[in-house]
């Protein structure tokens, strides 16, 4: 394996969620396994602070930019990247200018897939951003697949890896469900089932969907909602998740708490484990789930099908409250062999994201990119 070489991961994002966390991983782990890495982010994002607490990383401070900014934004990155072995995105706001860098210091240029494509790519100009990809690796199959579908790369261009978990989702002993259901001031009847899904609170998650659910799942179910709050010119999500639930007589069975760090425990206090999402491109949450072995219950939608498919959860029509209500009352339903099943199914996917296995596929496959790849 090659070692010692410079790798740069870049992003203008100025947002905190599953696309930064997972390329400060990836950063963290090429640091581990020797490479010298530097992290390019917006001074004060918190992907620029995070990264300052990292001790094997270098940062560096980039700028947002606009489409109308692409050639600026292109000559500020370029220093940081002249002379590196790699250049590593991960937003795709970001291919514009990644793909002039790599052109013009002649560095290969590695695109981490964190979302849909939306479209076809068809105009000229996206002919030449995806031209200059040397290695596009997308999450699931059906990403891969819509790729080479809408754009103009070849086969040889595109992978299909995981999304990393660290290997502490697996290793660490499970918590018991009911102190940990204390510590959060979560107070519950003893035969409480606790359904949960965690994630910012956003109309496009469709955390509405399980509101509407609970009214017609028994009394003993409550509702656990864990992520920060979306406040926008429509309106402020949480107000009125609060109002549905008062509406469908299910407050008292509905909970909610900020986001945290630390959602292992968490994890192991739920019964079941909603991703409610109309259209998730993959979803690191459910991956969490998988791995700390809770029943997932999907939408049939985006990423969460390709994850639930082969028997590994429970899966219900995208925005269909009498739907999920099925599955989830499907899911306390299993017996002990069909639980074990479905879970070890489940598991045994989650364990293809741990770091001991997917490292040295990542390192592998930038071995043959840094070898192969870059413009003359």
């Amino acid at each position: 394996m090659l070692t010692n070489k410079k790798i740069c991961l870049l992003t203008s994002s100025l947002g905190w969620g599953g696309l930064e966390r997972n390329l400060l991983v990836m950063a963290g782990w090429m640091a581990e396994a020797g490479h010298e890495v530097i992290v390019g982010a917006v001074s004060g994002s918190p992907t620029s602070d995070q990264a300052q607490e990292m001790p094997l990383i270098k940062v560096v401070d980039i700028a947002t930019h606009s489409k109308l900014q692409t050639l600026r934004a292109s000559n500020q990155w370029r220093p940081w990247v002249e002379g590196a072995d790699l250049l590593w995105i991960r937003d795709p706001k970001d291919l514009a200018v990644a793909s002039l860098v790599s052109r013009a210091t002649g560095t290969p240029l590695l695109v981490q897939q964190a979302m849909q494509l939306g479209a076809p790519k068809t105009m000229p100009w996206h002919r030449a951003r995806f031209q200059a990809v040397d290695a596009w690796v997308s999450g699931l199959q059906w990403l891969r697949d819509q790729a080479l579908s809408w754009t103009p790369m070849t086969e040889a261009q595109c992978h299909v890896m995981p999304l990393p978990l660290d290997d502490r989702w697996f290793d660490e002993p499970k918590a018991d469900a009911g102190e940990v259901r204390q510590e959060l001031g979560l107070d519950l009847p003893k035969d409480a089932r606790l359904v949960a899904t965690f994630g910012r609170l956003d109309e496009g998650k469709g955390q509405r969907v399980l509101i509407r659910a609970m009214k017609g799942l028994p009394s003993s179910v409550h509702a656990l909602f864990i992520g920060d709050n979306t406040v926008t010119n429509e309106g402020d999500e949480r107000e009125h998740l609060e109002k549905l639930a008062e509406e469908f007589g299910v407050t008292n069975r509905v909970h909610f708490l900020p986001s945290r760090d630390d959602l292992i425990p968490c994890y192991d206090a739920i019964d079941v484990f909603v991703m409610s999402s109309r259209s998730e491109t993959i979803g690191t949450v459910t991956l969490e789930a998988m791995a700390r072995r809770v029943p997932v219950v999907g939408a049939t939608s985006g990423g969460t099908a390709e994850l639930l498919s082969g028997n590994r959860g429970e899966g219900f029509e995208p925005d269909n409250a009498e739907d999920l209500q099925r599955a989830i009352g499907c899911a306390f339903a299993w017996d002990e062999q069909r639980r074990e099943q479905t879970l070890d199914a489940a598991w045994q996917l989650a364990q293809q994201s741990q770091q001991s296995v997917l490292l040295p596929r990542w390192l592998a496959l930038v071995d043959d990119v840094i070898r192969l790849g870059g413009k003359s």
